[in-house]
This record gives structure tokens, sequence and C-alpha cells, in this order.
């Protein structure tokens, strides 16, 4: 059953995604410029309709009891509104217990929304958007061919705000490499701090073989950071954040650990805790 209803056998969802039913709408990026990322190696198409009738019914046999749904594809929220408000009528007519929805999304596919066709899906359930932001440095963004400025990522989670639509942000800590870290480091953390993202997910990067980036690394035009300095630049994002009722993890610290809590409460346990890990870094 799987099978027939996922196209790959490894599925990509966050991880506080895990307990929804996962249904594929889509394939690749509708963007797939960036040129750090390994996620576009899929041609973006939508699935027909036909296609995704299929996937609900198949996924209602899987998780009859699921009162969850996130929708699958590099960032499915490219697709129109009508296009998602149908999707969601169609899951809801199948299967009654499910409640709320999520999905990747890009920036640019808020902004592509009226605050209105926003209210419609909020009404049939659209609970959160998860969301690369990867850096607040517009430098950085466009030498990483992102496609998107901070300004613009900066309306679209305005937009969210007043539409009551949940947002979990990504950064990818060493995207700067060793020159631009604490470029990376501020700018980004100023762009969080004027946001109110439910959670920030901070990921290593890593220079997946073939990508532009990697390319760019191989020729000496990229310099790589040790996973001690990216725990360094964690610490200096971290220092800088002032963001309230926001859930904060990192699961590549050190590529072994993961660090996590609630900001602002535990804000100095993790800073603590991250200086423990350098000073080991020091000593070893």
């Amino acid at each position: 059953m799987p099978q027939e209803i996922y196209s790959h056998d490894t599925i990509y969802i966050p991880p506080r995604e895990e307990h929804g039913a996962p249904l594929e709408v889509a394939l690749g990026c509708s963007w797939a410029e960036c040129t750090f990322c390994d996620f576009a190696r899929d041609d973006f198409c939508i699935h027909s309709d036909e296609r995704i009738a299929r996937n609900i019914e198949g996924l209602a046999r899987l998780f009859p009891e699921a009162d969850r749904v996130f929708l699958l594809g590099g960032n499915a929220f490219a697709l129109s509104c009508d296009r998602l408000a149908h999707i969601l009528r169609q899951v809801r007519a199948k299967m009654p217990g499910v409640r709320t929805f999520a999905t990747y999304a890009r920036a640019d596919d808020v902004l592509s929304k009226s605050a209105e066709e926003l209210d419609v899906l909020v009404s049939l359930g659209l609970q959160a958007l998860h969301i690369g932001v990867e850096s607040g440095s517009d430098s950085i963004l466009a030498e990483r061919k992102k496609g998107l400025t901070a300004q613009q990522m900066l309306e679209a989670f305005r937009m969210l705000d007043i539409a009551g639509i949940e947002y979990h942000i990504t950064v990818i800590l060493g995207l700067g490499g060793r020159e631009y870290s604490r470029l990376h480091a501020i700018e980004t953390a100023r762009l969080l701090n004027r946001i109110r993202p439910a959670s920030i997910w901070c990921l290593k990067l890593v220079l997946f073989e073939g990508t532009p980036l990697w390319r760019d690394w191989k020729a000496g035009q990229f310099e790589a950071m040790t996973p001690a300095e990216v725990l360094g630049e964690l610490r200096l994002l971290l220092s800088n954040l002032t963001v309230r009722d926001c859930w904060f993890e990192d699961t590549t610290v050190l590529d072994q650990y993961t660090l996590q809590g609630r900001l602002p409460e535990q804000k100095n346990t993790l800073l603590e805790a991250i200086d423990r890990l350098l000073a080991g870094c020091a000593d070893s």
C-alpha cells in the first residue's frame, strides 16, 4: 500500500509532524534553484486530481484514526488556493477524524495568496506551515539563490500572523561558510526576532554531492565550517534571540547531539549546555 501512494521509499516530514498522516500531493520544489539543496532532485509537479484522490483513499486505509494530515511535496503550498481547498475538502470527506493540516511552504507561496484565500484555507483546517528561512542575511540568501529577501519573508510571516496560521522555521547553520558565519548568525537572529515562530529548527549545512555549493567547496570557493565552529555559530544565534513562546532545537549538534528547549524560559540552560560542549571541543 505505501508504494501505491508514495513515489519514493523515503518520506521527508518535519519531526513535529511525525504523528500526522503524510499525503503526497506534489513532487519537487517549485523554485529548485537553491545552491545547497538536495531535495530538488524531482522535477516539480502537482499530481493529477485522480492521483490525489487515490492517495487519499489509500491514506484513509493506512491511517484510519488520523486527526492531522501533512501535505507532501517540496513546497505543496505553491498549489493555488482553489486546488488546496479542494484537497482539504476531499480529505475531510474521506477521513472525518482529520481536524488540522500542515505542509511545507516557501515565503513567496504565502505572498502569492490573498488574505481572503488564507482565511478560506484556515476555515478548512490549515493550521501550520513549515518554512525554510535558512538565513536572515540578504547577501547570503542571494549568494545561495534562495530567491527571496529577508523583507519578503517578513511580509509573508506578517500575513500568516494576521490569518492565524502557525509557522515553524528552519535555519541552516554554516550556510555563510567560515567567512560570513557571524553575519549569518546576527542577521538571522535579527529576522527571527521580528516574527512569531512557533518553533525554530536549526540544522547544520550538509554539502550534498552534485549541488552547486558542493562544487564551489570542491573548487575551493566555499570554506565549510567544522562541527565545533558551527556550534559556536549556534551559540551566537541563540544568544541574540529574543523570541517568545517558541520551541528551539538543533538536531545536528556536533553531528551527534540534539539540543532543545523553550524560549525564552530555557535559553540560559541551552547556552550553558553549548558552552560545556564547546569546552569539550577545546579540550579534545
